[in-house]
């Protein structure tokens, strides 16, 4: 059995698609496997998932009608084989290095989750770098060690699988943004502990082409809607915690990053 399963959803990503899945080839640690779904997307990227499966047969390739990344990143999870489950977005890529030192501290310190910084290539998005590693127990030190008020991308875990599964964890289908927020809040509140790993890095791109980004209007209003019940569920989450200052503060604490 594998240690690392990597899920990874596809939907139109024939131009980076390559970039991230030789990055995982590229890793130093090898007892990994890869879930790759394809979520009916309409270009090449089948082709592109096929190609690699048979190149490497730690590579895994699901072909689905589209239902959207939450219900991808859901099946992936439903057939992950390995003790830890990472969620990696096919428009991006991480460095050589990136699983072994995430899987030696989640090992190391028997946390329920490891969180990584992450690097951009955009000015939008600032980028988080973690120097030391560190155990976070109570939901101050995990919000304010992970920074998951501002940045709950679910890329940046690694997650146990039995956490996952034994606490009945999936995206919510019904939403196409913020789906993150939901999922790593409630692995926040529920985890025994997180363990920051440091000078590892994942890379970000921001693609304008991507499914979340589409210029439909009727979907561009969506897409904002729910980036309303992400925002609303952080507040709530802080609120609920009795960590309010740290939500009103959020933005003055992201400018010291």
């Amino acid at each position: 059995m594998p240690k690392i399963s990597v899920i990874i959803p596809v939907y139109k990503v024939e131009k980076y698609l390559p970039r991230c899945l030789d990055s995982l080839l590229a890793q130093t640690f090898t007892d990994w496997q890869a879930i790759c779904i394809d979520d009916g997307s309409p270009d090449s990227c089948p082709k592109i998932l096929d190609e690699y499966a048979v190149k490497d047969g730690r590579i895994k390739v699901i072909h689905k009608k589209n239902a959207g990344v939450s219900d991808a990143r859901n099946d992936g999870i439903k057939n992950a084989d390995g003790d830890y489950i990472h969620f990696l977005d096919a428009d991006d890529w991480i460095d050589a290095d990136f699983y072994a030192h995430m899987l030696t501290v989640a090992i190391d310190s028997n946390a329920d989750m490891v969180v990584s910084g992450f690097v951009s290539d955009n000015k939008y998005t600032k980028p988080i770098v973690y120097k030391n590693v560190k155990l976070l127990k109570t939901i101050k030190e995990k919000l304010i060690g992970t920074r998951a008020l501002t940045d709950s991308y679910v890329w940046r875990y690694l997650f146990k699988i039995d956490f996952v599964r034994q606490n009945c964890m999936q995206f919510d289908t019904g939403l196409i943004a913020q789906e993150d927020t939901l999922f790593v809040l409630n692995a926040i509140e529920l985890a025994n502990a997180i363990a920051i790993v440091p000078w590892v890095n994942y890379h970000y791109m921001f693609n304008e082409n991507s499914a979340l980004n589409s210029r439909d209007l009727a979907h561009h209003a969506k897409v904002k809607q729910h980036y309303k019940i992400g925002k609303k569920y952080r507040a709530d989450f802080a609120k609920k915690h009795n960590l309010v200052w740290l939500w009103k503060l959020r933005k003055i604490i992201n400018l010291f990053r």
